[in-house]
């Protein structure tokens, strides 16, 4: 378990192909000094398990499904990743619960000056019920609150700390994000069936 509060943004070092996936090599941050072999990492928003590290990077494995329905089936080297380690017993949950578990990955739309920068993603009809004014939603793995609501899309606004910490910013017109869609919503749905 996460809380979407990126503590690292990192480069992929190296990408390795296999029969059902990928092997994806990422330049360790100075500040992940206790990874082990097991550890969970959220990287863009995905959970994956640290396989082998050293001082320099650590790897983890893509499996297929992980490939065709979040944005890891693109990433090149060099790409940056929002990085978070998992949640210890006793800290703070500063964002809110993020599983790791991508629901869809969908387009950046557009960046709107409105004061703050407002950045405006694609809302699939069928996921419109997990979606709520002022409600938490995961980006890329970045805990945010939805600013707006529309039919077919939504937008959230960045505040300074999110904007240097992390890759959204980064985002061209027709990118493809990472979206988890806030877990209690969707115990909540799931209890109504």
């Amino acid at each position: 378990m996460f809380t979407g509060i990126i503590t690292a943004l990192s480069p992929i070092k190296n990408i390795r192909t296999f029969a059902r996936g990928k092997y994806l090599t990422i330049v360790r941050p100075s500040n992940y000094e206790d990874i082990k072999i097991g550890s969970s990492i959220a990287c863009n928003g995905i959970c994956l398990t640290v396989l082998e590290f050293d001082n320099e990077s650590f790897t983890v494995q893509l499996m297929d499904e992980t490939l065709q329905k979040t944005t890891a089936g693109a990433w090149k080297i060099g790409d940056m990743l929002n990085l978070e380690q998992a949640l210890k017993i006793g800290d703070r949950l500063d964002g809110h619960w993020v599983m790791g578990h991508i629901d869809r990955a969908v387009k950046f739309l557009r960046k709107q000056q409105q004061g703050s920068a407002y950045y405006y993603f694609e809302l699939h009809h069928q996921d419109r019920r997990l979606v709520i004014p002022q409600g938490s939603i995961a980006i890329n793995g970045v805990s945010l609150t939805v600013a707006s609501l529309g039919a077919r899309e939504f937008a959230v606004a960045l505040i300074e700390h999110t904007s240097k910490n992390s890759n959204i910013p980064l985002l061209r017109n027709g990118d493809k994000v990472n979206l988890e869609y806030d877990a209690l919503g969707k115990y909540i749905l799931r209890k109504e069936l």
